[in-house]
């Protein structure tokens, strides 16, 4: 019983140093904006590794032309300027990121022409610079935004968090299918609405309530009441609070930016990737909850009871530790 407690410790104590998404990546977006010229957004953590100092290196022929401007937004420090590329041809251009060596986050690398082309690629130590080709597929799109949905997931721990807390809640089974079926169907309508405009809410309120919801799951996990609303529903806990976390993956789809002529492909590629994240979140969690169960037998009742609920009382304070970092009050604990 002492290693567990010990676990559970050590566990909150890492955790509560991090936000949902620690080591989100940064943003380096160009937008042109007349031909050749274009904006770039250069966007990073307000919170940088320390040692770790990026740089956007442009082609050689891309002549800045204006001063940086600077401003803050939610949790990231962004600088603008201009440049002039019109002296060179963009196919067969490298964009590199320079400091990305020994860094455990990326530069999200995203160009949109004028002519609705867009290019993305997630930079990273192993690979910091992209060579811009002719403009992808159908084929191409579909990949890299069911890529991007299932990195986004796996990369949020938010995410990752209320779906384990949803298993445990409803158990293997049919119920499951259900319940993991209405989050998508509520994930998914609220990023295709916000992606595409229609729907607006500030980022940090949104994250909270995302928070929120993985403190709401992990309780009606140890609360363990059959007549509990969500233990008799569980799909309206999923489905309810999916149309939250939609909000959440709308975010880093906007930054990661939808192609102009393939906006549907796109969405629904995305989705998609989310979906295979999920599945394989269940899919490890429960045959690794399972393989801890199996030696339950050796153990006292307690520490039975005991690693039953660890998941849900841990995900459950962090998730409050969240909660309450993303509303402004900082916890002693992070102190």
């Amino acid at each position: 019983m002492k290693n567990i407690f010990l676990f559970l410790s050590l566990l909150l104590m890492l955790v509560s140093k991090a936000s949902a998404h620690p080591m989100a990546p940064g943003l380096w977006a160009m937008n042109e904006q007349s031909p050749g010229h274009f904006l770039v957004i250069w966007k990073t953590s307000l919170k940088p590794m320390p040692g770790i100092q990026l740089t956007p290196i442009l082609p050689e022929g891309c002549v800045s032309n204006s001063q940086l401007t600077g401003s803050k937004e939610g949790t990231g420090q962004i600088v603008q300027w201009t440049t002039d590329c019109s002296s060179l041809s963009l196919i067969g251009s490298e964009f590199k990121v320079d400091g990305l060596d020994g860094s455990p986050s990326g530069v999200l690398f995203r160009l949109k022409t004028l002519d609705g082309n867009h290019y993305h690629q997630m930079l990273s130590s192993d690979d910091p610079a992209i060579t811009i080709e002719a403009a992808p597929g159908a084929l191409d799109i579909m990949w890299t935004y069911v890529v991007s949905g299932f990195d986004h997931l796996l990369s949020g721990l938010d995410h990752v968090f209320f779906v384990i807390m949803l298993t445990l809640l409803v158990g293997w089974g049919r119920q499951l299918i259900w319940t993991i079926t209405l989050f998508t169907l509520g994930h998914s309508i609220t990023l295709s609405l916000t992606a595409l405009g229609y729907v607006n809410f500030p980022v940090m309120l949104v994250e909270a309530i995302i928070a929120l919801s993985i403190v709401v799951a992990a309780a009606e996990v140890i609360r363990n009441d059959p007549k509990s609303l969500f233990r008799r529903r569980p799909w309206l806990m999923s489905g309810g609070f999916g149309l939250l976390h939609g909000m959440g993956f709308a975010g880093v789809l906007s930054e990661f930016g939808l192609p102009a002529n393939d906006i549907p492909l796109a969405l629904a590629a995305f989705n998609i990737g989310i979906e295979i994240g999920q599945l394989l979140v269940i899919a490890v969690f429960i045959v690794a909850w399972k393989g801890i169960l199996k030696i339950k037998s050796n153990w006292s009742t307690l520490s039975q009871q005991l690693a039953r609920l660890t998941p849900a009382y841990t995900i459950g304070a962090v998730a409050a530790l969240w909660f309450w970092q993303r509303i402004g009050i900082e916890p002693l604990l992070a102190s």
